[in-house]
């Protein structure tokens, strides 16, 4: 009996206070990403924003406006169905300079509508065209028969090139192992070694 008891206070006990205020700090700090206000500087380089902070109050962040990039989107099959695209749900920016982010509420009573689209296009300038084109991905890129003459023409030139060299020095043989390629190398050394004798 004194084992188990001694167990439950050395491991059972500690652990399981350390998982409630693990999860007591988590919900606490979840809603503090969240922006109550923004407003730019003259020159709309900086960005002031206030945020929620640990003792129930605001604080204000500064941040500059080039280093501010909306999340980008997963590409999923459900993805009209993502907050991020919902009119009415949350935008997520990441400052990439200090890793912090922000989440605004997308719904437009809460913006600005003059300097909202603004905003909008100023931080998704690393992924804006990934999704504006069906047939170009971040990934995989299938244009088809809708190459440009540019890409095509230079496409020629490289597969003529590439002719040219296979017609010079032959097609390339690979061997089948690493052994064969060890004694291929020995084979070469040795008959470099007799050359030069």
């Amino acid at each position: 009996m004194n084992i188990q008891y001694g167990a439950k206070r050395s491991i059972v006990r500690p652990s399981h206070t350390f998982f409630v205020a693990t999860l007591a700090g988590l919900i606490y700090t979840m809603d503090l990403d969240y922006v109550t206000k923004m407003s730019y500087n003259k020159d709309k380089d900086l960005v002031f924003v206030k945020k929620p902070d640990a003792l129930w109050g605001e604080t204000e962040h500064v941040y500059e406006m080039h280093h501010l990039e909306q999340m980008v989107p997963s590409p999923v099959t459900a993805m009209k169905n993502m907050s991020a695209n919902d009119p009415t749900g949350i935008l997520t920016v990441q400052d990439m300079a200090d890793k912090e982010y922000m989440k605004f509420y997308k719904d437009t009573k809460y913006w600005n509508m003059e300097l909202r689209e603004e905003f909008l296009s100023e931080t998704r300038t690393l992924w804006e065209t990934t999704h504006a084109d069906k047939r170009m991905g971040r990934i995989f890129q299938s244009n088809g028969a809708s190459n440009s003459t540019d890409f095509e023409m230079t496409m020629a030139k490289v597969n003529a090139e590439m002719a040219q060299a296979v017609k010079k020095h032959g097609k390339v043989v690979l061997p089948n192992s690493h052994i064969e390629e060890f004694y291929e190398r020995i084979d070469k050394e040795k008959r470099n070694i007799v050359a030069r004798a």
